[in-house]
């Protein structure tokens, strides 16, 4: 048989199996909390010895990486998509941008960790690889910003990350822990539903203008 056939195979194996550890996870990121998955809560319920599961990743924080880009590529996809062909106004930025965001707003519970937990608990190298890929991700986005606002690359980056920041404080308005619900119950103190679209639609809007 070909070697490269093999090697092919092999790779393709590696990358179902990588792919059925990150659906675990991220299934357990929405039934305990971050602190409450090990490797070896991953490995036991996708069916492996702990040993096992060192054979695709040396620790979680790469598994929360892995899916951290995941999501964020179908999200900035699908924004990109919308956006292509399109005669761009703040209104439309906006528009795509808010109700898209919310579309994948499972995406956003993985930026809320990234950069206080996850990123300082992963070595240097898959930090870096991460840096790589995320920024591939966000390219084409990126070019759209630049043109349509007549802005550089940095103003572009630091106007996707503001609005970012923006998404994790809504989210947080949206997505409430069990925590916070039990804790304002005996406070008897009210929950405000917030619309997460129309906040950061008008949000976007306002810093793009």
């Amino acid at each position: 048989m070909d070697k490269h056939f093999i090697r092919a195979k092999s790779q393709e194996n590696k990358n179902i199996r990588l792919q059925q550890i990150m659906d675990v996870t991220d299934r357990l990121f929405h039934e305990k909390t971050y602190h409450e998955i090990t490797l070896s809560v991953i490995a036991k319920e996708v069916g492996l010895a702990r040993g096992g599961l060192y054979k695709y990743v040396i620790s979680k924080e790469e598994i929360f990486l892995m899916i951290y880009l995941q999501k964020e590529k179908a999200m900035i996809d699908d924004i990109v998509e919308q956006l292509i062909n399109e005669k761009i106004t703040p209104d439309l930025l906006s528009e795509v941008m808010s109700k898209t965001i919310y579309q994948h707003l499972d995406f956003i519970k993985y930026h809320q960790i990234l950069n206080a937990i996850i990123e300082t608990n992963v070595t240097i190298e898959k930090l870096a690889e991460f840096k790589v890929k995320t920024f591939e991700h966000t390219k084409n986005l990126f070019n759209i910003l630049e043109k349509t606002f007549n802005i550089d690359r940095q103003k572009a980056f630091d106007l996707y990350l503001t609005i970012l920041y923006h998404c994790v404080y809504l989210y947080d308005r949206v997505a409430y822990q069990k925590n916070y619900v039990e804790a304002m119950k005996l406070a008897n103190l009210k929950i405000e539903d917030i619309n997460f679209v129309e906040h950061l639609s008008h949000f976007i809007y306002t810093i793009l203008k």
